[in-house]
């Protein structure tokens, strides 16, 4: 097997070396900078319990209201995206399983025009089977992010939408569509400055 190559590689070589000591603190000496988000210190989170960290007992989460006909909620310790734990909803043949969670429902004219914002990890190993949604109405409409691929992998969903002069509340959904198993964890909620 062969490279060839328009520059000597040893040059290119050098120039990458040199490239990672200019770039990067502390040089090769301490190798590539690695970057991490610590999740825990998130401002503004109006979620009660938004890391799903609180053990759900009798398939249900303390913080979080159960929907949906033949739903199961589990806590799962493998499958995680943030802490040491999330949470598995198992959804009926019938209907959507999900988890919801109201934030505001007070001073609503304040937040009119505001963006609502709503944002979760999910985890699917079939496409369709899982998304985040928001309802300024406690549930007759939504808006919805698209489903999660299905590959098997954490997907990072997220929603911003103006909070309409109709609104009564601020709900956010955690669904698994109708006969399907997904994970979630590490949600935030909140809306832009008034």
């Amino acid at each position: 097997t062969y490279e060839l190559h328009r520059f000597d590689p040893l040059m290119k070589h050098n120039a990458l070396a040199r490239a990672s000591v200019l770039c990067f603190p502390g040089g090769s000496r301490h190798g590539l900078y690695l970057p991490l988000r610590d999740e825990t210190l998130v401002v503004d989170n109006l979620l009660a319990n938004p890391d799903i960290e609180s053990t759900i007992v009798g398939g249900a989460h303390p913080s979080w209201t159960n929907a949906g006909a033949g739903i199961t909620v589990t806590t799962e310790t493998t499958i995680v995206r943030h802490g040491s734990q999330a949470a598995k909803i198992v959804a009926g043949g019938g209907a959507a399983g999900q988890l919801t969670q109201t934030f505001c429902t007070v001073n609503m004219d304040t937040i009119t025009g505001k963006s609502a914002m709503f944002e979760a990890w999910v985890y699917a190993t079939a496409a369709s089977t899982a998304r985040i949604r928001l309802s300024f109405d406690g549930g007759s409409t939504f808006t919805s992010n698209a489903y999660h691929t299905g590959n098997s992998d954490w997907e990072y969903q997220k929603l911003s939408v103006a909070v309409p002069s109709t609104a009564t509340s601020i709900t956010v959904y955690l669904e698994t569509a109708a006969g399907g198993t997904a994970y979630f964890d590490a949600a935030w909620g909140g809306i832009s400055p008034v």
